[in-house]
């Protein structure tokens, strides 16, 4: 056994489940969920059918974890319960001799930021073990390489937090013209709200509707502000997400006044911030959802006109902004390539 799953029924143990079948250096992944113990995986991710064998356990057996060269956990449970659990956990690791070995990304927003206040603001409630917030890297795969390199915990971002910060991290690289505040508008498909219905994600209730939500409140704000302060970028932002009617997919729209700045100038700071990195696409014209729906990518398109300028940036929620990226920083921190379970095309139309 090499990947532990926790969390494995949800839509984000589902993609890491596919993504993870497809790894060359992972052959072993056991899936856990106290709703589903028992059940077969292909009866809860029907398209994994004939993909991945084998049911659905309660709990991992940490001793079996321990005897593979490379043990990996994910952690794709609702915020706030791996941290819960997380103190019983480490004594489990401890016992079986993973502590210094395993391999932890969380997916949740439990470790994203630098300390309990920040955590009681964007979740609300104290954080159930105030004392570990430090101990993970955050793993904004673009922008964290080096500290990822070799990490043994890392706090995977949220979706509209990977989102917003790969379209405005580059233009803090416009010296004078940087913008110093930035109004964004972002749509994401329902599946950002988990597999369990709700009155907004409801079918009936969702599918012929478009409203927003959160207004200038997301609890994904905290951790963007936190990386833009990291990386020196004197941005502000306000940030209005909505609800749309799909089922995958986040578009953002970041606009802000540039007076004399140039379309090819604007460009220009993401080419050098980007032109190298495999999972980032400058396009031309907009980004669509439909070209990345399935995949690990994000797409970036920029315009300058009238003295004003907008990024737009299109990903699959469920992938770049969640298991795929915590795919990539796996690949990341054991040095790896990035692509390795990755390098798979989006599905079109």
């Amino acid at each position: 056994m090499d990947v532990v799953i926790l969390g494995a029924s949800g839509y984000g143990g589902g993609e890491l489940l596919r993504l993870l079948a497809g790894h060359p250096h992972l052959h072993s992944v056991v899936g856990a969920s106290r709703q589903h113990v028992g059940k077969d995986i292909g009866s809860v991710h029907p398209n994994l059918r004939g993909v991945i064998r084998g049911s659905f356990v309660e709990a991992p057996d940490w001793i079996r974890l321990a005897e593979s060269d490379c043990p990996v956990l994910f952690a794709a449970m609702p915020h706030g319960e791996f941290a819960r659990q997380l103190p019983h956990l480490e004594q489990q690791w401890h016992a079986a001799g993973l502590t210094e070995r395993l391999t932890v990304i969380d997916l949740s927003g439990d470790f994203r930021l630098a300390d309990g206040a920040g955590f009681t603001q964007s979740y609300g409630g104290e954080h159930p073990c105030v004392d570990r917030l430090g101990s993970f890297v955050y793993g904004l795969s673009e922008w964290r390489r080096t500290p990822l390199a070799g990490a043994r915990r890392i706090a995977n971002p949220g979706c509209f937090a990977t989102a917003l910060q790969l379209a405005l991290l580059p233009l803090a690289d416009l010296g004078d013209a940087c913008p110093g505040w930035v109004a964004v508008s972002a749509i994401t498909g329902s599946s950002g709200s988990g597999a369990s219905a709700s009155d907004t994600t409801h079918h009936p209730t969702r599918a012929n509707d478009f409203r927003a939500y959160k207004m200038l409140a997301h609890q994904h704000e905290g951790e963007v502000r936190r990386t833009l302060a990291e990386e020196g970028a004197a941005i502000e932002f306000a940030f209005v997400p909505h609800s749309a009617p799909l089922v995958r997919g986040i578009f953002a729209t970041l606009t802000f006044p540039a007076p004399g700045l140039s379309r090819n100038t604007l460009r220009d700071a993401y080419v050098a911030r980007y032109d190298a990195a495999r999972f980032i696409r400058l396009v031309d014209g907009t980004p669509r959802v439909a070209a990345v729906v399935g995949s690990n990518f994000a797409d970036i398109a920029v315009e300058a006109k009238a003295g004003s300028a907008c990024v737009m940036i299109a990903i699959d929620n469920l992938v770049k902004g969640m298991a795929g990226q915590a795919v990539q920083n796996l690949n990341i921190a054991r040095g790896w390539s990035e692509d390795l379970g990755l390098a798979i095309a989006g599905a079109f139309p």
